[in-house]
C-alpha cells in the first residue's frame, strides 16, 4: 500500500490526538452544592474520580475508540492507494521464448528463462478462476507446451518442464499457433456436405510474450488476426557483457597437407573493453593460446537504447580475427576454439569443427576426351583417374563402390547424364544426374548470364562477368536446389544436395561438336586463369578437403544429414550432453537428425569412418547481442515491453472512511451504556 500524501497524515494525527489525550488528563472546575443525599448522584461522583486532578491515566475503552477514530482519519486524508495486479481474461496464451540469450545468467544467479517462467506462472496465477490459458514455447520452431487448461496447477507444471536451448530465434511459428486459436474451426463429419461449421467466433484471447527480444525474425512477422496493441510483452534480462566466436575456420595448407591454420573471428557486444586468452584445441588437448583485446560497444550516436542497435551492426575495435600459430597435425580430429571470459552467455565461447586426415584427393573423370578439362585437373594436387561413360557404366560395383560409398572423393561427368550414382559428389558437365526432380530440355543459344552468388565458396575469386558460353541446355531442378549462376530463362550452374550425395550441376559443356562431329569450343572460359580457380574450388567443396563449413558443421537447429552403413536398422545419436537418442533408418542411406538445439560434437555408432560426427555451433549475432530489447517492432507496430506484471492502483481511503463510521458507531453504543445502564 502506498500513500499520496503521507505528510497530511502526520499533520492531522498530529492536530488531532494529542488534544485528545489531553482531555483525559484536564481537571474541571466545579461549584461546591449542598445536596441532601448522594443516592441519585453516583454517575457525577464516578465523573469527579474522572476528573480528579493528576490523575493518572486509566484504561480507557472510550479512549482507545476514538484513538481508532483520528488515525484511521488521518490515514484516509494521505489518499492510500492499493496495488495490484488487475486481471480481466478469460482466456490467456503465453508465448515464452527459451533460445539461446535466454540461457544468460543475471546478477541473482538466475537465468533469464528462469525469470520468465516466473513470469509465466505468476500469470496464470492471476488469472480469474474460471480462466483458461495455453502456453507456447519458441526457439528455431514453436511447439505447444500447453493447450488451454482451466487448471493452474497443471499450467504450472508444463511451464515448469519448459527447459533452456542454445538455439536462435524466431517468432513467425509462434505467432501462427496462437493465430490458430482465433480461427473458425470446421469439425468434418463422416459424410461428405455433413461438415459442422462454428456457431460463433472464438473469443478474444490476451496474448503475453515474455522475452528479452533478442528475436530475429520480428519485424516481419505480420499477424492476422492477433491484436499487436493489445498484446503484453514482459521483458526479463538487464546484462549486455557478452563476447562470442561469430566464425571459424580451419584449413591445411595447400603444398603441405600436414600443416593446420586455424582462424577465428570474436566480437565484444558489451559496453566494456575486454583482454581474454582465446585457446585452441586439438581433441581436447590445448595446442595454442592468443590474447584477445577489444574495445566496448559505444552508445548509438541517436541515443538509441543498447538493445535497439540495429542487427549487426558493430564498432570498430569490437571486432577481431584470432589467428592461431600455425600446427603440424595429420591426423583427423575436433578442432576447437575456446574463449576464456566469464560473460553473460556461455554457448558462444566455444565453436567446434572436424578435419579430416591429409590424403590426396581421388577424382573420377567421365569423358570421351576433353583437353582442357584433364589439362585443369592434372595441375591439382589429386589423383585422377579417367574413363570413359561406357566403361563407367559397364564397370563392375568393386570398381566404384567401397563401403557403400563412392570409391573417389569427387566424380565429374563430361557430358555425361547417368543414374549410376552410388553415395558420393558428382559434378556434371553438359549432363544431368538422373534423379527424381531433374531433367534436361532443349538447347539454350541466345541468352547471357545475368546473375550469380559471387559469395558462394564454388565462385570465390571467379570473374563470372566475363564468362561468354554459346549454349546451354534447360534444366528443370527441385525447389532445393540452388542456383549460382543464372540465365535469362534457365538455371546455369546450381548445387544440389540429395540422400547425403552432393550434385553440382553445369548446363553447358565444354566442348561441343560442329556439323561433322568435330570438337568446338562452346566457352573460351577454358583458356582463363580463373577457370582453373573455379575448378579447383568446386573440387575442393564438394570434397569437403579444407573447408570447414560443409555438411560437417551446422547452425544449432538446422537439421543434419549423416551416412549409415548399408543394412543398418538403428543408430545411436551422441549427443554433447552426453545422452543418447536411438534413431531408426528407415532403411535409408542416412538419417536427418534434427534434435540440434546444443552447441557441440554430435556423433553417430555405428557410422562411416570419416563421416561419422558432426559440429553444431550458434554463430548468430542477435542471439551473441544480448542486451535485451526496450522495445519490440511486431511488424508496423512496435510494443513497449514491461519488467513484469502491471500493478494497477486502486484508493483505499473509503475502506478507512468505513473504519471511521465503524469505530464512531462502537464508540457511541459503549458510551451509552456506560451512561444510561
Amino acid at each position: 500500500m502506498n500513500f499520496l500524501t503521507p505528510a497530511t497524515i502526520a499533520i492531522a494525527a498530529a492536530a488531532t490526538i494529542p488534544p485528545l489525550v489531553a482531555l483525559y488528563f484536564l481537571k474541571l472546575k466545579r461549584s461546591v452544592k449542598v445536596v441532601p443525599s448522594t443516592l441519585l448522584w453516583k454517575r457525577a461522583v464516578e465523573d469527579l474520580q474522572v476528573n480528579s486532578p493528576f490523575q493518572r491515566l486509566r484504561k480507557s475503552l472510550l479512549l482507545l475508540l476514538q484513538l481508532l477514530v483520528l488515525i484511521a482519519a488521518a490515514l484516509a486524508l494521505g489518499k492510500p492507494m492499493l496495488q495490484h495486479v488487475e486481471t480481466h481474461e478469460d482466456n490467456v496464451i503465453i508465448l515464452i521464448d527459451q533460445s539461446a540469450s535466454m540461457d544468460v545468467v543475471e546478477e541473482d544467479g538466475l537465468t533469464r528463462l528462469d525469470h520468465a517462467k516466473d513470469q509465466a506462472r505468476a500469470t496464470i496465477e492471476n488469472m480469474k478462476d474460471d480462466g483458461r490459458a495455453m502456453i507456447i514455447g519458441f526457439c528455431d520452431r514453436a511447439y505447444v507446451v500447453s493447450s488451454f487448461d482451466t487448471s493452474k496447477s497443471a499450467l504450472k507444471a508444463k511451464i515448469d518442464s519448459i527447459e533452456p536451448t542454445q538455439s536462435t530465434t524466431n517468432i513467425g511459428e509462434a505467432v501462427s499457433l496462437a493465430e490458430a486459436y482465433l480461427q473458425n474451426i470446421i469439425i468434418g463429419g463422416e459424410v461428405q456436405g455433413t461438415d459442422i461449421a462454428p456457431e460463433s467466433p472464438a473469443p478474444p484471447a490476451t496474448v503475453y510474450l515474455i522475452t528479452d527480444g533478442r528475436i530475429a525474425d520480428i519485424e516481419r512477422v505480420s499477424p492476422q488476426r492477433l491484436d499487436i496493441e493489445n498484446m503484453i510483452v514482459y521483458n526479463v534480462g538487464t546484462r549486455s557483457d557478452n563476447v562470442a566466436v561469430l566464425a571459424m575456420d580451419a584449413r591445411r595448407h595447400y603444398e603441405r597437407p600436414e600443416a593446420l591454420h586455424v582462424f577465428a573471428t570474436v566480437r565484444n557486444f558489451g559496453p566494456d573493453p575486454v583482454e581474454f586468452e582465446a585457446f585452441l584445441y586439438i581433441d581436447g588437448s590445448n595446442v595454442d593460446a592468443q590474447t584477445v583485446r577489444l574495445q566496448g560497444v559505444k552508445p548509438p550516436p541517436d541515443g538509441r537504447a543498447s538493445g535497439r542497435r540495429k542487427l549487426g551492426e558493430a564498432d570498430v575495435g569490437t571486432v577481431a580475427a584470432v589467428a592461431f600459430d600455425e600446427v603440424e597435425f595429420e591426423g583427423a580430429g575436433v578442432i576447437e576454439v575456446r574463449l576464456m571470459i566469464d560473460d553473460a552467455l556461455a554457448a558462444d565461447n566455444r565453436a567446434w569443427t572436424l578435419i579430416d586426415a591429409p590424403r590426396s584427393v581421388k577424382i573420377l573423370l567421365v569423358t570421351s576426351g576433353n583437353l582442357f578439362l584433364e589439362n585443369v585437373l592434372a595441375t591439382l594436387p589429386i589423383e585422377l583417374t579417367t574413363m570413359t561413360a561406357a566403361r563407367y557404366e559397364s564397370a563392375p560395383d568393386k570398381d566404384l563402390i567401397e563401403d557403400d560409398r563412392s570409391c573417389y572423393d569427387v566424380v565429374i561427368l563430361d557430358g555425361h547424364s547417368t543414374a549410376r550414382l552410388p553415395q558420393g559428389n558428382y559434378f556434371f558437365w553438359g549432363g544431368i544426374p538422373q534423379i527424381e526432380g531433374v531433367s534436361i530440355g532443349k538447347i539454350i543459344n541466345d541468352q547471357i548470364i545475368f546473375n550469380w552468388d559471387e559469395t558462394h565458396p564454388i565462385l570465390r575469386h571467379v570473374a563470372v562477368e566475363t564468362i561468354d558460353v554459346y549454349e546451354w541446355f534447360e534444366l528443370s531442378l527441385p525447389n532445393e536446389a540452388v542456383s549460382l549462376i543464372d540465365g535469362q530463362t534457365s538455371p546455369v550452374l546450381s548445387y544440389l544436395t540429395r540422400d547425403a550425395n552432393q550434385y553440382l550441376i553445369s548446363a553447358f559443356r565444354l566442348l561441343g561438336e560442329d556439323d561433322f562431329g568435330n570438337p568446338l569450343m562452346n566457352t573460351y572460359w577454358v583458356t582463363k586463369v580463373h577457370f582453373v580457380v573455379f575448378v579447383q574450388n568446386a573440387v575442393q567443396y564438394l570434397a569437403s578437403a579444407i573447408s570447414t563449413t560443409g555438411v560437417k558443421t551446422v547452425l544449432t537447429g538446422n537439421p543434419v544429414t549423416l551416412p549409415v552403413p548399408d543394412r543398418t536398422r538403428t543408430v545411436q545419436v551422441h549427443r554433447p550432453d552426453n545422452t543418447v537418442d536411438a534413431v531408426p533408418t528407415g532403411g535409408f542411406p542416412s538419417i536427418n537428425y534434427a534434435r540440434t538445439r546444443l552447441v557441440g560434437v554430435y556423433g553417430i555408432e555405428p557410422g562411416i569412418p570419416g563421416d561419422d560426427r558432426c559440429a553444431v555451433n550458434l554463430f548468430d549475432v542477435v542471439e551473441s547481442d544480448v542486451a535485451p530489447a526496450q522495445t519490440i517492432a511486431i511488424g508496423s507496430k512496435t510494443v513497449a515491453a514491461q519488467a513484469s506484471s502491471l500493478e494497477v492502483n486502486k484508493p483505499a481511503w473509503p475502506w478507512f472512511l468505513l473504519a471511521v463510521l465503524a469505530f464512531l458507531v462502537i464508540e457511541w453504543i459503549v458510551y451509552n451504556k456506560r451512561v444510561f445502564i
